[in-house]
C-alpha cells in the first residue's frame, strides 16, 4: 500500500508519522494488503498560530474496483483527530470489503431469457407452465434462444 503523510500549515514530526504507521497502517494492512491501494493523510493547522479547535486530519483512501473514501476530523490535537478519523476509516474500508465479496462475478446483474433459455437455464416445470407455441418450441427445442419480446410474441393464449 502506497502511504502519502502532508502536513498544510504545519510541519508533522516524525513521532506523528510513526504514530500514523502503527495506527492506521498496520491495522488497515491486517486486512486489506493491496500494492494499489493508495492512503493519504494530510494534516492541516486551520486557525495558525490563533488556536482553538482546528487540528484537521483528512484521510483519503483509495482501493481499486471501489470508490475512494474520504473522512474529516477536527479536534484540539493531531494524535486525537488521526484516532477518530482512522477508526472511522477502519470501519467504512471493512464496510466496502465485504460489499465487493458480496457482489457477483461479472458485471452483468441480469440474463436475458435468450441466453437464459439456450443455455438451459429455465427449470422444467416453468417451461410446462407456460404454453408455447409451435414455433416457439422449436426455438427452444434447437436451442437458438428467443428474446424477452418474442417470449411475449410467442406465447400462447
Amino acid at each position: 500500500m502506497k502511504v502519502l503523510i502532508q502536513g498544510k500549515q504545519m510541519t508533522v514530526p516524525d513521532e506523528l508519522k510513526s504514530y500514523v504507521m502503527e495506527r492506521l497502517v498496520n491495522v488497515i494492512t491486517r486486512f486489506y494488503d493491496s500494492s494499489a491501494a493508495e492512503l493519504r493523510v494530510v494534516f492541516e493547522d486551520m486557525n495558525g498560530t490563533k488556536g482553538g479547535n482546528d487540528k484537521e486530519c483528512h484521510l483519503t483512501f483509495r482501493m481499486p474496483m471501489a470508490q475512494t473514501i474520504q473522512i474529516e476530523e477536527v479536534t484540539q490535537d493531531p494524535y486525537a483527530s488521526l484516532d477518530a478519523a482512522g477508526d472511522r476509516l477502519v470501519r467504512i474500508i471493512k464496510r466496502e470489503l465485504e460489499r465487493m465479496r458480496r457482489r457477483p462475478a461479472g458485471h452483468h446483474k441480469y440474463r436475458p431469457l435468450g441466453t437464459t433459455v439456450a443455455s438451459g437455464g429455465i427449470p422444467g416445470e416453468t417451461l410446462e407452465r407456460l404454453r408455447f407455441s409451435d414455433e416457439a418450441q422449436r426455438l427452444l427445442e434447437t436451442g437458438t434462444g428467443i428474446t424477452a419480446a418474442g417470449h411475449e410474441r410467442l406465447k400462447g393464449t
